[in-house]
């Protein structure tokens, strides 16, 4: 039987045909093969292919017959020519070779690293088949701002495109359930319960859209029937280990604290991270067919995600025209229905347009800047990393530019020599290059070991998991890597090759080294440019760090220190006073409240107006509480007062902050105006609610956005249907004199998680500080300000490196000079000054450079935040100065040395 042929690397064999003399390529490319097969059918093709690169460019350096590396007659003889010459002069030139070496191991860890996390954040989604052919259906946020999208629909989108527009081949829809604590009762055994945060609900040709590997189970019927249930691997492992999940029963607990029963239909292989949907649990949407047939008409119930696979070949922009006359013709059901409102005047002008999102730009999308169903990338993150990514591997290039010509006058007597026995300013320039490509290659394996080791702290700082090794075996990497360092190679020594190479034989050798290039501008136009991205880095850096500190303790307009919260508590019932009284009894707790929703998370809301004629409707957000939550916050009252919880009349009254005052018309200079005025819900039978209080304004939501309007609704207003996803909380403010220290606190939450498990065991305690919460708002920020930080120091340290070869070479050009002022009485300190100065020069340009440029980003990035710090002037000139301070410092040596040459060495011609 013949032995099975399988198929080489094609990019592996392009690049031999190119390199290797046609003579040698029919054996080269043989033996190659053989070991190629031996190694699939022994190891498997991705060890064989990685293999096949390792060997094929170990036997090209034998083999090769690129141009570049041709002189008269032997190119592998020439070849190892170049090898001695460059290993003997990065010998004798130790601190030239550390230096170079140094600064490019920098420069390309840090762009190698930024290039892991770029590649990690643009390639979400990409690993599901024809993600090319699926979109997901965005709307206009109908409940605040018109004019941004949110991911969200209704769940009557999904049955509209379906009637509508066979372009679709399939359209399914989700539904965030939110948490759900679910509970399997294990045989002989303990009952394991945990609070899946990952719950959601599905159609059943969701895989049909994803087809997410399973492990177990059937893709096709395994969301069909009610009552079934998808989890993932690692779930099934949480609750039933290593068995089968199949068949095995799990309950998931309800509002009304019964249990619903869901059997396992099926077992997926882990959800990748890279995925913008992460799940733990799926079950059937059909197993909430009341639900469904109650309010699935309503195009405001927004807790849906839908999607749609489009049929091959369809132009995108004319379906995308198509699906807008979907909304003017099923949604004016609702707004009629629900807010007494024709279409036309529940939009007032606003377009409601359907938008197709490619699922694979949905991580990375500015808009919608929200998804309920994943994770949501920052394209801001990724075109300021990607810059500095680009910006450092350029300062690495100046940076060994500088330094090859600073050290050129030790090579000069070599070209000179070369040139007179006969060597071409070509091949020279070849020798240059080849020696910056060595340089290039063995910093860039350094730098792969020096990310490999570090990816732990980058992952940890930036919560990522980025992994360099997987990489290491894909041929198109290496071959990028193998391009990337020819090509840097190139580009870093051209300039240094073309410099030396010029040297003038009969100047060299009578000891006078010819210029060069004439004049100074190029060398101190690096120079320039290093230092501004270095001085603009710092200043950004610098305000990056001020506004966390700015937002960290800005005046939220109540005390958000000292108060605890602890969550699910809706899964208690409405019934949870019980629990309250316990709480409150403690003496570690000075106020006890409860809240439909908490500081900053309060994202729930609602339409009203106020009853006057004519007046328009707004937008509010709601917050459910109870008056002692109010009390909890502190929150001052401007007008009227709190919730009386014994009188039964307040539960259908209301309280606003400052902004609710001024939306609703009744102006924000005098709160008492709004006490005792109504406020009508603007949909249903448009129940009116008196307003009993108004509070000062105070930050409920993120401080990079700006107060909202907001209406405190009383716990038991049954009129008002919106509870805030559901989610109930109790706070407390803790007495200080009481918990004084971590081991009161760690004493007082485990009585609090005792009275919790008292009332119902299968709770899971979860809690919460409000000042944690607040700062968890910026941990992007925060992550993003400590990287910018590290990058910042490793730019500073290139220049610096750059710098300091830029004085070697002014000193070289400078000795003489600085010998004959020496003669004539210059003292030390005057020379040293006079050395100096031509730096300082380039550093107040540098400076007049980077702040315009600085002022520009950081007023970019700071328009984002509806509270932001002050760009004050001094930080520019502490920055500027700092590093004019550093620099200084870098060349002091250079200039010190030369100052202390002694003329008699300096002035002699030999």
């Amino acid at each position: 039987m013949p032995k099975k042929k399988f198929n080489t690397p094609k990019l592996a064999n392009w690049l031999a045909a190119k390199c290797i003399n046609k003579m040698y390529l029919e054996e080269f490319l043989g033996d190659l093969q053989e070991i190629y097969e031996d190694r699939m059918l022994v190891k498997g093709k991705r060890y064989a292919r990685f293999m096949y690169w390792i060997d094929a460019l170990h036997l090209l350096i034998g083999f090769s017959s690129f141009s570049l590396f041709k002189t008269q007659s032997n190119n592998t003889m020439m070849i190892k020519n170049m090898f001695k010459i460059a290993w003997r002069n990065a010998i004798r030139q130790k601190q030239f070779t550390v230096l170079n070496l140094l600064g490019l191991m920098i420069g390309i860890s840090i762009s190698l690293t930024i290039g892991l996390f770029i590649h990690h954040e643009t390639t979400y989604d990409t690993f599901l088949p024809e993600v090319d052919r699926v979109y997901r259906v965005n709307q206009p946020n109908i409940w605040s701002d018109w004019t941004t999208q949110m991911s969200n629909t209704g769940p009557n989108v999904a049955v509209a495109l379906r009637e509508e527009v066979p372009e679709f081949e399939e359209v399914t829809r989700m539904m965030f359930l939110g948490s759900q604590i679910t509970n399997y009762k294990a045989e002989a055994k303990k009952d394991k319960s945990f609070e899946e945060s990952a719950f959601f609900a599905v159609e059943n040709n969701f895989f049909e859209v994803f087809p997410f590997e399973f492990s177990e189970g059937n893709p096709k019927t395994a969301i069909e029937a009610p009552n079934s249930m998808v989890i993932t691997q690692s779930t099934a492992e949480r609750y039933f280990g290593y068995e089968s999940a199949i068949g095995k029963t799990l309950e998931v607990k309800q509002w009304d604290n019964t249990w619903q029963s869901f059997v396992v239909t099926g077992v997926l292989v882990d959800v990748p991270s890279k995925s913008h949907l992460q799940f733990d649990v799926l079950v059937s949407l059909n197993s909430y067919q009341a639900q469904m047939d109650r309010d699935g008409w309503k195009w405001i119930w927004t807790a849906f995600a839908t999607y749609a696979k489009v049929n091959g070949g369809n132009n995108m922009a004319a379906l995308s025209d198509k699906i807008q006359a979907i909304p003017p013709k099923y949604a004016p059901a609702t707004t009629e229905r629900i807010f007494n409102q024709s279409f036309e005047e529940f939009t007032a002008g606003n377009p409601w347009k359907l938008t197709l999102q490619p699922v694979k730009e949905i991580y990375l999308s500015e808009e919608p800047p929200y998804n309920a169903f994943g994770p949501v990338g920052n394209p801001q993150f990724v075109k300021v990393f990607m810059a500095i990514g680009i910006l450092v591997l350029v300062l690495s290039c100046i940076n060994f530019m500088n330094l090859s010509t600073a050290r050129s006058s030790n090579r000069a007597k070599e070209v000179g020599i070369r040139k007179v026995l006969g060597s071409e300013r070509g091949t020279l320039i070849k020798q240059f290059i080849f020696e910056s490509t060595l340089f290039v290659a063995v910093s860039t394996v350094a730098a792969l070991f020096i990310v490999n080791s570090s990816l732990g702290w980058f992952n940890a700082i930036s919560g990522k998991e980025l992994l360099l090794t997987p990489y290491l075996s894909q041929p198109t990497f290496i071959a990028v890597l193998l391009v990337f360092v020819l090509l840097l190679g190139f580009i870093s020594g051209s300039y240094p090759a073309f410099y030396l190479s010029s040297f003038k034989p009969i100047q060299v050798l009578k000891g006078k080294m010819s210029a060069g290039f004439k004049g100074k501008g190029i060398r101190n136009g690096l120079v320039v440019f290093q230092f501004t991205i270095s001085m603009t880095l710092i200043i950004c850096t610098f305000f990056v760090q001020k506004q966390l500190n700015y937002t960290s303790n800005l005046d939220l307009g109540f005390a958000k220190e000292n108060v605890l919260q602890i969550g699910n508590i809706e899964q208690m019932g409405f019934d949870t006073e019980r629990l309250k009284t316990e709480l409150a009894t403690m003496p570690a707790f000075t106020k006890v409240g409860k809240s439909f929703g908490v500081p900053p998370y309060v994202d729930s809301g609602d339409r009203y107006r106020s009853t006057e004629p004519e007046a328009p409707v707004v937008a509010l957000s709601n917050l459910r509480v109870e008056a002692d939550y109010l009390d909890v916050l502190g929150l001052e009252f401007l007008a009227g007062r709190n919730f009386d919880q014994a009188l039964t009349t307040d539960q259908y009254k209301v309280i606003l902050n400052e902004e609710a005052v001024k939306v609703l018309g009744w102006g924000g200079d005098d709160p008492t105006s709004a006490v005792g005025q109504f406020v009508a819900l603007a949909s249903g039978s448009e129940d009116k609610f008196e307003v009993i209080g108004v509070v000062k304004d105070f930050n409920f939501t993120s401080v990079r956005e700006a107060i909202a309007p907001l209406i405190f609704i009383n716990v038991d207003n049954d009129k008002v249907w919106d509870y805030g996803a559901g989610l109930s909380f109790y706070s407390m403010r803790l007495n200080p004199q009481v918990v004084a220290n971590s081991e009161d606190l760690q004493a007082v939450l485990d009585r609090v998680e005792a009275s919790i498990k008292a009332v119902d065991a299968t709770i899971p305690f979860e809690y919460s500080f409000l000042d944690d919460d607040f700062k968890n708002t910026f941990q992007e920020e925060s992550r993003m300000s400590l990287v910018l930080n590290i990058f910042t120091v490793m730019a500073l340290i290139i220049a610096c490196l750059g710098l300091f070869g830029l004085a070697a070479f002014s000193a070289e050009q400078r000795l003489k000079e600085l010998g004959i002022r020496k003669v004539l009485g210059a003292r030390v300190s005057e020379l040293v000054l006079l050395f100096s100065s031509e730096f300082t020069k380039l550093f107040l340009i540098a400076m007049v450079l980077a702040s315009p440029i600085a002022y520009f980003l950081v007023d970019q990035w700071l328009s984002d935040f509806a509270n932001r710090t002050p760009i004050h002037i001094w930080v520019f000139a502490v920055s500027t100065l700092g590093t004019l301070a550093i620099a200084i410092a870098t060349i002091s040596y250079q200039s010190l040395r030369a100052a202390h040459k002694n003329p008699v060495d300096t002035l002699r011609s030999e």
